[in-house]
């Protein structure tokens, strides 16, 4: 069966005899067209299925209307309904939305902002992969006009634009918490300082024991690189510990999920009697029949939304050539959710 060519504006103007430019006109309801003849053209219109031709529209006003986003993977949850809050404000604009995943790799996050770049990309949602450092590839972005608003995960790059959760806050909350149970020796799992939002969580935490008078122990601190087996390595180490945690904040509930397993099969005895607290609400969580005693809510949907806000509106001011503004840091609270 032969495909048929798209409908035009050409066609549906030779049909009714009349200039392309009008027909135009009538099909954005320019009220210098009459009624009658837009009547008319948008009656063809649907009789034909005519859809518009958005990238001529584009073209002529110089915009791709695609706006990228960057994540290290999808398999977490917090990405996922980041995601969703982007969309849900880009579409309102008229914005198609291209993601992609770096999957944890520098030399992949590199590819794929080369390749919205030279796709004319017209703004960047990202969060940094782990194995990131070196943000050239993302400064070759700005300084083709394409701006970049990062979430979560952020250069430490005081001139950068972002939206994360306040994650000094919400690891001093989960440290306070569990000291508040009655700990004393409370042990963090993370990844390295070299990642930024490391680094902050960290400082939550030894903020709390200093606040309550208990000394930091850097046993009690592992540095793990986001595997399931870097994970089992550190509990390991913690366990064998002269002395134990008794509860254990960690970097994100994945990395919780993983260590209550490594307890469930090499330290049964201690599995339920050691707390943790986790960033991450995860729904996933509700369906465990042991779970975390708290969870640290990021409010991940809020934090996609408002990046895709302050993305539009750096977009706009680019457009119109408004003044450089300094970079927004935003910083969206956390809630510390008890498991019932």
């Amino acid at each position: 069966m032969k495909v048929k060519k798209p409908v035009t504006i050409k066609d549906i103007a030779q049909k009714l005899n009349m200039s392309i430019s009008a027909v135009s006109k009538a099909l954005n309801n320019d009220k210098s067209i009459s009624e009658l003849t837009r009547e008319r053209v948008t009656a063809l219109a649907k009789e034909w299925n005519y859809v518009r031709n958005e990238t001529a529209r584009h073209f002529k006003q110089s915009k791709s209307f695609i706006i990228g986003i960057i994540l290290p993977q999808l398999i977490d949850q917090f990405y996922l309904l980041a995601v969703n809050g982007v969309e849900q404000v880009a579409l309102e604009e008229q914005y198609n939305v291209i993601l992609t995943q770096s999957h944890e790799s520098f030399d992949m996050e590199t590819k794929i902002v080369d390749m919205m770049i030279r796709n004319r990309f017209d703004g960047v949602i990202a969060s940094i992969s782990k194995q990131t450092e070196d943000m050239s590839a993302f400064k070759k972005l700005e300084a083709m006009g394409i701006p970049v608003v990062y979430i979560a995960r952020v250069p430490k790059d005081p001139m950068c634009n972002y939206v994360t959760s306040n994650n000094f806050e919400g690891a001093f909350k989960g440290t306070e918490f569990l000291i508040k149970k009655g700990h004393r020796r409370i042990a963090h799992i993370k990844p390295p300082n070299k990642m930024y939002i490391s680094q902050i969580r960290h400082e939550g935490y030894a903020h709390a024991l200093k606040k309550h008078g208990i000394e930091y122990d850097p046993q009690l601190v592992k540095d793990v690189d986001l595997t399931n087996k870097s994970t089992f390595a550190a509990v390991d180490q913690l366990m064998k510990l002269k002395e134990p945690p008794t509860a254990i904040l960690t970097f994100k509930n994945y990395i919780t999920l993983n260590a209550m397993q490594v307890l469930r099969k090499k330290y049964p005895d201690q599995s339920r009697k050691i707390e943790f607290v986790g960033f991450g609400n995860l729904p996933l969580l509700e369906y465990l029949e042991h779970k975390p005693t708290a969870s640290i809510e990021e409010n991940p949907l809020e934090i996609g939304s408002t990046a895709a806000r302050l993305l539009l509106q750096m977009m706009k001011d680019r457009n119109e050539d408004n003044e450089e503004t300094q970079p927004k840091h935003l910083q969206i609270a956390c809630k510390l959710v008890v498991t019932k």
